[in-house]
Parts: C-alpha cells; sequence; structure tokens
C-alpha cells in the first residue's frame, strides 16, 4: 500500500484563468472525477491537499511516499508561481511526479521554449516578444496571432487574437496588455505568425506517446478562453479533439519532435506539446505543456482514450470512462516510481 499526498489548486483562493475568476461547479466536478478514478486503485491510499496557505506546514510533516503534484493552477492558483511547489519540494527532499523547476520555469517562457527547439531543428512558427513599453514590430506576413508569452490555460486568447492588419495587431497587444496587468500578470506579449493547418498535440507518458487533433468550431480556427472556461458560451464544447487526419509521416514527425523535446526540456514522467501544421502540413511548434492538465476531458487523457471512444464522449461525463481514466492516471504514477 503506497500513501500518496495530491496536491491541487486552491477553491478558496481567486484564479484568473477560470470563468470568472474563481473555482466554479465544472472545476470542481473534474476534481470529484479524478477522486473518484483514484479511489479504484487499491494498493494505493490517496490524501488530498488543496490550501495553499498551509502547505509549507502540511509538507514539513510529510509521512508519505510521494506526492501527486496535480496543482497547474500554480501556488496560490497563480501561474507564474507553478515552479514554487517542485521548489519546496525539493528542499525537502521529497518525491514527487512531474516536471521539476528548471523545465516549469522554461516552459512558462513560450519564446524561449521554441529559441530551444530551433536549436535543436525543430521547426517553430515565426514570433516576434513585444516587451512592456516597446513598440510592435512583425517581420512575418498577416494573418497573426497574438497571446501572453508567460500564461496556461488560453487566457487572453479570445475572438480578437487573430489579427489582419498592423492596427489590429496594435489595438490587440494593448488589450491582452490591460487584462495581464489587471491580473497582476507578466505583460510580455508573443506575436506568431498564423498557420492555417491542422493543430495537433502529442500527448507522452513515460515512453508511450499518443496524439489528437483538435476541431475547432465554424468560423474560429483556434482554441477560445471562452470554450475551455465558460459553460455559457455559444462556443461551450464547440472543439473536440478527434483521431488525427494527417499522414502517418507527418505522425511521425511530431512524434519525433516531441521526444526531442521531452529531453531536452527536462520534462519528467508526462507532458504535452502542440503544434500546427503549415502550408506544406510541415508540423511546427507551438508550445510545450511540462505539467498539462490531467481531468478526465483533458487533451492528455483524450489523447490515450481517443482510439477507444467518440469525441462526443468527452463533452459530458459519463461514468463508464471512469475505468479507463484510471488506466491513464495509473501510467503517470508507475511511471513517476520507476524513475524514483
Amino acid at each position: 500500500m503506497k500513501k500518496v499526498l495530491v496536491l491541487l489548486g486552491d477553491p478558496r483562493l481567486s484564479d484568473p484563468v477560470k470563468n470568472q475568476g474563481k473555482f466554479n461547479a465544472e472545476d470542481l466536478e473534474v476534481i470529484d472525477v479524478l477522486k473518484k478514478a483514484l479511489s479504484l486503485l487499491s494498493n494505493y491510499e490517496f490524501e488530498y491537499f488543496d490550501e495553499h496557505a498551509k502547505l509549507k506546514e502540511k509538507l514539513a510533516n510529510f509521512n508519505y511516499d510521494y506526492v501527486l503534484n496535480f496543482c497547474d493552477e500554480g501556488l496560490f492558483n497563480n501561474a507564474e508561481l507553478e515552479s514554487e511547489i517542485p521548489k519546496m519540494l525539493d528542499e525537502l527532499k521529497i518525491k514527487y511526479t512531474g516536471a521539476g523547476v528548471k523545465c516549469l520555469t522554461e516552459c512558462f517562457n513560450k519564446i524561449r521554449v521554441k529559441e530551444k527547439a530551433r536549436g535543436i531543428g525543430i521547426p517553430t512558427s515565426k514570433d516576434v516578444l513585444v516587451p512592456n513599453g516597446h513598440p510592435v514590430n512583425v517581420n512575418f506576413c498577416f494573418p497573426a496571432f497574438v497571446k501572453p508569452n508567460y500564461g496556461d490555460g488560453s487566457f487572453g486568447i479570445d475572438r480578437n487574437s487573430l489579427v489582419k492588419n498592423e492596427s489590429e495587431l496594435k489595438l490587440q497587444v494593448q488589450n491582452i496588455k490591460l487584462k495581464l496587468s489587471e491580473a497582476g500578470r507578466k505583460d510580455d506579449v508573443l506575436v506568431e505568425e498564423f498557420l492555417e493547418g491542422y493543430e495537433i498535440s502529442a500527448a507522452v507518458i513515460g515512453n508511450e506517446i499518443r496524439l489528437i487533433q483538435e476541431k475547432f468550431p465554424k468560423n474560429i480556427n483556434f482554441n477560445l478562453h471562452e470554450t475551455k472556461w465558460n459553460p455559457e458560451s455559444k462556443y461551450w464544447n464547440e472543439t473536440v479533439s478527434i483521431k488525427p487526419e494527417i499522414s502517418f509521416n507527418v505522425q511521425n514527425k511530431i512524434k519525433e519532435y516531441s521526444l526531442k523535446l521531452f529531453k531536452e526540456m527536462g520534462c519528467r514522467d508526462y507532458a504535452r506539446f502542440d503544434f500546427r501544421l503549415d502550408s506544406n502540413n510541415e508540423p511546427r511548434l507551438l508550445e510545450v505543456n511540462p505539467n498539462c492538465g490531467w481531468c478526465w476531458d483533458g487533451h492528455l487523457t483524450k489523447a490515450f482514450l481517443i482510439d477507444k471512444y467518440e469525441p462526443e464522449t468527452f463533452v459530458k461525463y459519463n461514468e463508464k470512462i471512469l475505468v479507463d481514466y484510471v488506466i491513464v492516471l495509473e501510467k503517470i504514477l508507475k511511471t513517476a516510481e520507476r524513475r524514483f
């Protein structure tokens, strides 16, 4: 019997990524499903902890085999403090699942990830960073895509993120900087060339890798923040993940790039890598997510179950999926235990 402490985001605190800046019923539901799934593992005893103000005290009296670090919100639900939890665990010499401090810190900086990717021969979309107080100058053709350089959960992404000219670009950069400032975050903005091709995610757990493809709402060829977080949005659940509709040659390239990045960025146990295809159907890296979402309807789970279930299965929770969801979770646990 292994005793495992599961660390989660703190529902008592605000969270700017989530709908209305707080934990909602749908967020609490995915935690309940996680607990139901893990309860099926008879050789484990799980305890759940989410009160971040008392985290140091909890860890100081640690009496578990290891930590399952599923706090992808960051310490105090601050994405910029995501690496602080592994830092605490390292200082106390506590074993934990997932990426360490250096990996989380580097991958939080999107332009840094792409620079490292290009350095090992992995193509990326063209981009330019717009730091605070700097003018907006791009050296590639429109359309372009505007997003925070530091962030996750599609924070700051709306229908105006895709810009077609200079005036739209400058306005959207200002809008995102304002949102970031209001949320108390770094306001560096990343402007990328917009790739019209399919968006493919590669999910890795241990030495296994699976691919899924995003199918976006009509007239919107990318993920909006509201499609992920706002149940009242007309786009809620409009984006679905499907089996890749691309050649095996392209799939193999994405897998090869992802495994190289897994090693280069120092990922551990599991991660997700997001690509888009250019006009020549060549995959180009967008982002690396070393502490990606673990929920039953998240990209990681869907990638490992898409061959078994129809895409519609992940729109509304059904307990039939529980027995397979726990297999995905167990893969993470067993991978970490082998590494330990």
